[in-house]
């Protein structure tokens, strides 16, 4: 072989690779493989301002708005929704970029879940957003491929795709609020008492945040706890207490709950008026204050912090929070609800003398 045939072939597979390489950047543009599935969504995340998501048979599941403050869910009376729930659902759309194309055909989207959300047996979920100035389409979210991707389309658009983020969007509105109704840690609780609607009471306390195990009030003669640490489930019944659902709270008082009031020893106090069906556990709450309660640990914390330092003793423990303040904000965010809760928690938080016993010595 010559130099020129060298040279004739080294500049033909120069050419052909230009070639190639076009090729490849054309297929990226013409697919869009690499591209982002919604263009401007993840720069205007901040002017979001209605997010409305529907299921099957053009049923909406949840609309969510942007309110002065918070972002609350229309669909439950305009409670507080879950703004970090959102926020990460509308982050993984906004970053989402196209893997690749899937189906165009119509009859073919069922096996992906994205057909049109009108249809009644439609798999997927469509998602719109209301933003200030600005319009994106409508995303129809199919089934999810893995763990970590999706497939989905543009509504009115034949195209659909295969994206590299599995967006979590929720197929109800109660997935959709901020689920904690209150958290008050154990070692805070002072005293329980349960007054069921047969009158039977249950009372439980212990004399000191260091102790672990509540003490029962008034075991019967003769008669014996289940184990030493029975009644701390009761006493821990309003730690991280989470919604199932939400309604207004009723406008004339409900027959015959049972009422449990909480006290802790920094003066918070809070009463639960509940009920119990067949089907359902409802709560409502009010907080208030013990205003001696918490004069007395205001100043047992100032008495430590003035004394003197014993070598190896440990750090002073720091004031507490003023109880009317958090009695305040629980209010504010409690006062105008009844809260639907799952049964395992009502029954923790409402036991009966005979929960905590042994049975009767035959």
């Amino acid at each position: 072989m010559n130099q020129r045939t060298v040279v004739i072939l080294a500049a033909a597979f120069v050419a052909l690779a230009v070639l190639v390489t076009l090729g490849q950047r054309s297929g990226t543009s013409s697919s869009g493989n690499g591209a982002s599935f919604v263009p401007g969504l993840e720069s205007a995340l901040g002017d979001i301002e209605r997010v409305t998501v529907v299921k099957a048979n053009g049923e909406t599941v949840a609309t969510l708005e942007r309110g002065p403050d918070n972002w609350v869910v229309t669909d439950k009376h305009g409670y507080l929704a879950n703004a970090s729930k959102l926020r990460q659902a509308l982050t993984g759309l906004a970053e989402a970029h196209i893997l690749e194309q899937k189906t165009a055909n119509a009859e073919l989207y069922g096996r992906l879940g994205v057909e049109d959300v009108t249809g009644v047996d439609a798999a997927g979920l469509s998602v719109a957003f209301t933003a200030t100035g600005k319009q994106f389409p409508t995303v129809i979210l199919g089934n999810a491929e893995g763990s970590k991707y999706r497939y989905v389309r543009l509504a009115g658009e034949a195209q659909s795709y295969l994206i590299d983020r599995n967006p979590a969007f929720s197929r109800t509105a109660a997935q959709w609020l901020d689920a904690e109704i209150i958290d008050v840690r154990s070692d805070r609780v002072r005293e329980v008492t349960i007054t069921h609607a047969d009158g039977e009471v249950v009372n439980i306390s212990k004399s000191g945040p260091e102790l672990t195990n509540f003490e029962v009030t008034n075991v019967p003669a003769g008669r014996e706890l289940l184990y030493p640490g029975v009644a701390n489930v009761i006493g821990n019944a309003l730690r991280e207490l989470n919604l199932e659902d939400v309604e207004p709270a009723l406008a004339t008082a409900v027959e015959q709950p049972t009422v449990v009031e909480v006290r802790t020893f920094d003066g918070l106090v809070v009463r639960i008026t509940g009920t119990k069906t067949a089907d359902a556990s409802f709560v409502s709450l009010v907080a208030s204050v013990d205003t001696e309660a918490a004069l007395e640990a205001a100043a047992a914390v100032a008495d430590e912090a003035t004394a003197p330092a014993a070598e190896g003793a440990a750090t002073p423990a720091t004031p507490p929070a003023d109880p009317n303040d958090e009695a305040a904000r629980i209010n504010a965010k409690v006062g105008a609800w009844r809260y639907k809760i799952a049964g395992f928690q009502y029954d923790q938080m409402t036991r009966r003398m005979s929960d905590l016993l042994k049975p009767p010595a035959v």
